[in-house]
């Protein structure tokens, strides 16, 4: 700090000066620091909160009822992969709670499409988090659905060899 004094030069006061200057530099780059972290900060909380909103558009869930989308979205760490094979599932499940009122080749083509989507399903998705999918779709109906499924469902062998999965 500078002490004025009455016999106070001009070298003094110019050493003073430099003294202070360099203390202001230390302030205002200190100054900028805090500004940089905070910049980063909230650029990373954006772009983290824009992941979330883009994430829905990533995934198609045209076809799948609101709440089970809602349900598949909210799985945060979940991959898109597996977001997406959980939609494909759960378009084809969908369909087994009208399986009975169907006609033969109808429930042929469902049956199909129900098969390929719990192969596919199975090759990301634990089959914990498939019953999961099963009891957000069908709630406390789930077990009679799925006998109900298993008892009129045609038998069908499919060709695991062609089937690709998205």
């Amino acid at each position: 700090m500078c002490v004025f004094a009455s016999n106070f030069n001009q070298n003094q006061f110019l050493l003073c000066i430099s003294r202070i200057n360099m203390n202001f530099k230390t302030v205002l780059s200190y100054s900028d620091m805090i500004k940089t972290k905070i910049f980063l900060t909230i650029s990373t909380a954006l772009s983290l909160s824009a992941c979330q909103l883009i994430s829905p558009l990533m995934v198609d869930y045209n076809g799948v009822r609101r709440d089970v989308a809602h349900w598949i979205n909210n799985h945060q760490l979940m991959s898109m992969q597996k977001k997406r094979s959980l939609v494909q599932l759960s378009k084809a499940q969908q369909k087994l709670k009208h399986f009975a009122e169907y006609d033969a080749t109808e429930q042929m083509k469902v049956t199909q499409e129900n098969q390929i989507a719990l192969h596919c399903a199975r090759i990301h998705i634990t089959e914990s988090k498939i019953s999961q999918l099963q009891q957000q779709i069908y709630g406390s109906a789930n077990v009679s659905i799925q006998q109900q499924y298993q008892r009129l469902a045609p038998k069908l062998k499919i060709d695991t060899t062609q089937i690709q999965c998205e």
